[in-house]
């Protein structure tokens, strides 16, 4: 059993650097090999933004664990259920992680969404309703930072609000020890939210698009 604290941690926003690399395969393996060009330059530990036919890894963010001179291997993933991903589907694109920028001064995390949903039934038999589950509502992450105009942040989020462009993001828990990787699309309100006697806030509000985060210990 294991548990820590979040103080300390700090937020980052990535930004993909050249051109999508062509996915022309990916295997069904526990450790996904993704078949890539000769010339994909990726090395181990190089986070990228996955977009795949397989919907269950589209938008993933994750590390590279393992390259070759045409592929790559990304350990995080178990491709190993041809129900979830059917062969010959996985194809799509890697785009490499160039820089992050830190969400600095942040106050509060909030998220919202991710709820199962049910539809109802009741035979005739029966003294109460029985849930079946269908799906699972989308889900929002907001962070509400004290506002300071001048950190590269704002450039950031503002031209991906403008573009509806999907952003990697990044997290490490210092006191967990650990590095979790997400991604969303940024909705961003440069116009702070004024009180007395309050510091001046501003909020972005991330559309999660990435089904999972994922994580990865310290080793440090």
């Amino acid at each position: 059993m294991g548990f820590a604290l979040p103080n300390g941690t700090t937020v980052f926003v990535g930004t993909v650097t050249g051109s999508p690399i062509t996915v022309s395969a990916v295997s069904n393996a526990k450790g996904a090999v993704f078949s890539v060009p000769s010339t994909h330059g990726l090395k181990v530990d190089d986070v990228v933004l996955i977009s795949s036919g397989w919907g269950l890894i589209d938008n993933l963010v994750a590390r590279i664990s393992a390259q070759a001179a045409s592929s790559v291997t990304v350990a995080v993933i178990d491709s190993t259920s041809t129900e979830f991903f059917p062969k010959g589907n996985g194809t799509g694109t890697l785009q490499k992680i160039g820089t992050w920028t830190e969400i600095p001064q942040i106050i509060e995390v909030s998220q919202s969404g991710g709820e199962q949903q049910y539809a109802q039934v009741q035979f005739l038999a029966d003294d109460r309703q029985r849930n079946i589950n269908t799906y699972k509502s989308a889900k929002n992450q907001t962070l509400t930072l004290a506002h300071d105009s001048s950190l590269p942040l704002y450039s950031v989020l503002t031209q991906a609000d403008r573009s509806g462009r999907t952003l990697p993001l990044s997290m490490f828990v210092p006191k967990a020890r650990e590095y979790r990787y997400w991604s969303g699309i940024p909705s961003f309100d440069p116009q702070p939210t004024t009180a007395v006697n309050s510091v001046e806030t501003v909020q972005v509000n991330f559309s999660i698009q990435s089904r999972d985060m994922t994580f990865y210990k310290s080793e440090a």
